[in-house]
């Protein structure tokens, strides 16, 4: 798989979350605060509850943000034969059922991206999955959950 178009896949996917973050914060704030939102007695909170909506869909904008700037200058570094999994690694893990495809970045964790027809998860470093991979090779096993590296790339 070719890590730089995943790398681009992830970045767009932050694109997109920041756009529709800030999109619909602005418009949710502007519905908190137009003259129909204007409380009808003591117990109506809409236009609260909209601010404090609008609130955490800008701290969702930001921190995509955020991650897309993790990986502005970020340096895809190959992993040959035998090389312990670190950030910038894409990685297959056999689990019972399956097989599936996990790359570590500097940020963005839980991002789907879909390259070359096969469903890519990024993990952040501080995710647990991510903390257990670090320093294991092919072959090597996951405890929680049971998974085993099948390559590293």
């Amino acid at each position: 798989m070719n890590k730089a178009n995943i790398l681009a896949a992830i970045v767009e996917a932050l694109r997109t979350d920041f756009d529709t973050f800030q999109s619909t914060s602005q418009k949710t704030r502007a519905a908190g605060n137009d003259g129909e939102s204007k409380a009808e007695g003591k117990y109506d909170t809409r236009s609260t509850e909209d601010n404090y909506l609008a609130d955490g869909l800008a701290r969702q904008a930001y921190a995509a943000a955020q991650a897309g700037a993790a990986y502005e200058n970020f340096d895809l570094r190959e992993f040959g034969a035998g090389a312990s999994i670190g950030i910038g690694a894409l990685v297959e893990l056999g689990f019972p059922e399956e097989n599936r495809w996990f790359f570590l970045g500097p940020a963005g964790g839980g991002a789907g991206v879909v390259c070359e027809g096969i469903l890519v998860t990024v993990l952040s470093p501080d995710s647990p999955l991510a903390r257990q991979l670090a320093g294991l090779k092919v072959g090597d096993s996951t405890k929680s959950p049971k998974a085993v590296v099948r390559s590293v790339e």
